[in-house]
């Protein structure tokens, strides 16, 4: 009973924030942070990893949360590379939540570990996004259920966070993504499916058997809740373009390991600003701000992040 009293406190903090965020368009609602480039996979269609680099020190990734506490952020991801390889991730998560912020974290799943879940658990993570494309191991991943079926098992025994599984469709034959999304719905999990894009970010249209297989997932019940809905993605396995008013670098907006900002993942160098000289002049400049990459966007985390405005304006739209 204590437990779910706890998630239903916790249910209404969030909710009350991202209301609090609703009505004030200055306010991010969430910002990925990159905590370390170094992976320890190497999926085909992923560009955001190496096998060398350092992870960012502590005191420097501190330095950087404090700054989205001075933004407003609500939500915080932890992200890489595979930022379960910071051997200071349980205290980033205790930070993040320790300044009022919701942690969240992205992962390949690999490395959980009892010890590890429990000290997530005491540190405050609220949710773990972890990828997992294909039944087996296949030329352009290995981030296989075979694989990660135990970690799954591990989390629903032991896991407080809310944990949410995501298959990219278009790294892997069409039966097996049903197959993953299948077990996942299983075990109690959420399941999203993201878009191969390619090095430029733009989702890559899906051939016939890849689009009667995302639609096959999307009427699974219970898939995703609703304020996390995918429907963009409709139009997008089609060829086809999407409308909508992109706000990132205000809502939304990600950081790498040096401490710049940027738009989203695969669109780097825009504003390419400082974390630490980034105001609320730019969020409004970005608020209102046309994307031009928005028309064949599939990140799912730009999408989320600009629902609060769908009926607000954008200047130059």
């Amino acid at each position: 009973m204590k437990s779910h009293n706890n998630n239903n406190i916790k249910k209404r903090k969030i909710y009350t924030k991202i209301l609090q965020a609703a009505a004030d368009t200055t306010r991010p609602l969430l910002a990925q942070i990159v905590i370390t480039k170094r992976c320890n996979l190497s999926c085909s269609y992923c560009f955001e990893f190496d096998k060398v680099s350092k992870p960012v020190p502590l005191e420097i990734l501190k330095s950087r949360i404090d700054e989205l506490k001075r933004l407003r952020t609500v939500f915080v991801t932890l992200n890489g590379g595979e930022p379960l390889l910071h051997p200071q991730i349980a205290e980033l998560v205790q930070y993040i939540s320790t300044l009022d912020m919701i942690p969240m974290i992205n992962s390949n799943g690999w490395l959980l570990t009892p010890k590890m879940i429990h000290a997530l658990n005491d540190a405050g993570l609220y949710g773990m996004q972890i990828s997992c494309d294909s039944m087996v191991d296949n030329a352009n991943t290995r981030k296989s259920m075979k694989r990660l079926q135990p970690k799954l098992q591990l989390l629903r025994e032991q896991a407080h966070f809310k944990v949410r599984i995501n298959g990219v469709l278009g790294s892997t034959p069409p039966d097996e993504v049903i197959a993953v999304a299948k077990v996942v719905l299983d075990l109690n999990f959420d399941f999203q499916c993201s878009l191969v894009r390619d090095e430029n970010g733009s989702a890559i249209p899906l051939n016939k058997a890849m689009q009667e297989a995302y639609l096959t997932i999307r009427s699974m019940r219970g898939r995703l809740p609703a304020l996390l809905h995918d429907r963009f993605q409709l139009p997008l396995i089609r060829g086809e373009e999407v409308k909508w008013k992109c706000r990132s670098g205000a809502r939304y907006f990600h950081i790498d390991t040096e401490g710049i900002v940027h738009l989203c993942q695969p669109r780097t160098g825009t504003p390419g600003k400082k974390l630490v000289d980034y105001t609320t002049a730019d969020i409004k400049y970005h608020f209102n701000q046309e994307k031009t990459c928005s028309k064949r966007c599939p990140h799912a985390y730009a999408h989320i992040g600009s629902r609060l405005d769908t009926l607000r304006s954008q200047k130059s739209a």
